[in-house]
């Protein structure tokens, strides 16, 4: 041991341990702290959003900020500066700005320790409009086309159809139309209070998305119904009654029937008919019909499926009827024509029908036409066309009835001698070539226009 401790180097060893201690012990007895040296950092924080602060959205729109984003730069301890950019913040106040255009100063908000160096740009101009409110009629539009055979009515907008449009003064005077849009490709039912999202447009049929629409949406009822067309029923006799009647009045409880089906079926049908057997009627004054109604081919079902048609018969009666006009019917033009009997173009007929037809008759209501195309010049004795209103008839004795015509070709027109011939002149007019007085009278005769409903 003695040995050990008397080495050189050991006792340097034991010297430096104890120098050391003491320089510890010194130290902690004093109290006072070894301060390190701070290291300070800077660092740039780019495009940091601008928020915007105090803005009163309801009555103003900010149309314009020259930018909405700034650079930021920024000093402190590293662990201070953190990398958490939503720490940094920049905004701006528009509490007390009004409409129009300004220049208005950024604030910012950093982390604590943190200290801006410079910020760009520190000031941004800003433009404010005032906003503006109108009263907007809602127009909803269809897209697509219903199942086959149905027909769609127009849409109906639920409450009054009007909603309120905001925009800025500068865009509000090109609103054209607030508009929604429903899908009916192959719907088969109505549609009833679907939700449609509304839209404004503008002058252009661009999308207004600076429009504040209220309500935003409206409830939308869409009829449909199965494609139809209404024509007028007719009703069609066939049949003969029992000797010793006629008919007074045929009636169905229906002027009309509508018939659904597709527009082509639709397109091609203008009226329904349905036949009534007067060989089956009873004897009584009044019998009523019931006829089933079949849909016509090609289309889906007619409505209503029935009608009831009420025939009234009775004993017949007759009356005869005088001056009724004769009318004339020819191909020539160049033919004169002169009806010789009757003389005065007109002709008496006696009709047979139910009392209270022949009583309503006057002579216009019939027509008698006399057809002479093909005739040449001299006597003809001359059917006649004679046409009568529905359910009346002629006497027996009227049921052929002829007229006598004279037909003559018309002469030339004579012609004028200038006045220094005069002496040349003929002394009367047959020399002349004047055409007789009775042939220029008979050419107009019997020229009414006439159709009939019924013809004998």
């Amino acid at each position: 041991m003695d040995k050990w401790l008397s080495h050189n180097n050991v006792a340097k060893v034991i010297a430096l341990i104890v120098s050391i201690i003491l320089w510890a012990m010194v130290h902690l007895d004093s109290g006072t702290p070894v301060a390190p040296t701070p290291v300070v950092n800077t660092k740039v924080i780019p495009n940091v959003k601008i928020q915007i602060v105090g803005f009163d959205s309801d009555n103003y729109v900010l149309s314009g900020l020259e930018t909405d984003k700034v650079r930021l730069e920024v000093r402190g301890k590293r662990t201070d500066i953190t990398t958490n950019f939503s720490d940094y913040k920049v905004k701006l106040d528009l509490s007390n700005v009004g409409p129009g255009t300004s220049s208005q100063p950024l604030t910012h908000e950093l982390p604590p320790g943190v200290q801006l160096v410079s910020m760009s740009p520190s000031i941004v101009k800003v433009t404010i409009e005032a906003k503006q409110t109108k009263d907007v009629a809602v127009n909803i539009i269809t897209k697509g086309q219903p199942a086959q055979g149905l027909q769609l009515g127009t849409p109906v907008v639920a409450g009054s159809g009007i909603v309120k449009v905001t925009l800025p003064e500068s865009e509000l005077a090109e609103l054209e139309r607030v508009q929604g849009v429903v899908d009916i490709s192959g719907i088969s039912e109505p549609v009833k209070g679907k939700s449609v999202k509304l839209t404004a447009y503008d002058k252009q049929g661009q999308e207004m998305r600076n429009a504040l629409i209220v309500p935003s949406s409206v409830d939308v009822d869409i009829p449909v119904s199965k494609l139809y067309k209404s024509v007028p029923l007719e009703v069609r006799e066939v049949g003969q009654l029992p000797d010793g009647l006629v008919v007074a009045s045929v009636e169905s409880d229906v002027k009309g029937v509508a018939i659904y089906g597709s527009k082509e079926v639709l397109e091609g049908i203008s009226s329904y008919s349905v036949a009534v057997d007067l060989s089956q009627f009873k004897g009584t004054n009044q019998t009523r019909y019931t006829v089933d109604l079949t849909p016509p081919e090609g289309s889906e079902k007619i409505e209503p499926s029935s009608v009831t048609v009420t025939v009234k018969v009775e004993p017949p009666g007759q009356r005869e009827i005088s001056g009724i006009p004769i009318t004339l019917k020819q191909d020539n033009p160049q033919l004169a024509v002169t009806i010789l009997d009757p003389s005065d173009k007109r002709l008496s007929l006696t009709v047979v029908g139910a009392k209270e037809i022949i009583d309503n008759l006057k002579p216009e209501d019939i027509k008698i036409t006399a057809d002479i195309s093909g005739l040449g010049p001299g006597p003809h004795m001359v059917p006649l066309d004679i046409a009568l209103p529905l359910h009346v008839s002629l006497a027996e004795g009227d049921s052929s009835r002829r007229i006598s015509v004279e037909i003559a070709e018309k002469s030339e027109p004579a012609v004028t001698e200038p006045e220094e011939h005069q002496d040349s002149t003929p002394a009367n007019d047959s020399e002349a070539g004047v055409p007789p007085s009775e042939n220029a009278g008979g050419s107009g005769a019997g020229t009414n226009a006439g159709g009939g409903e019924q013809k004998q």
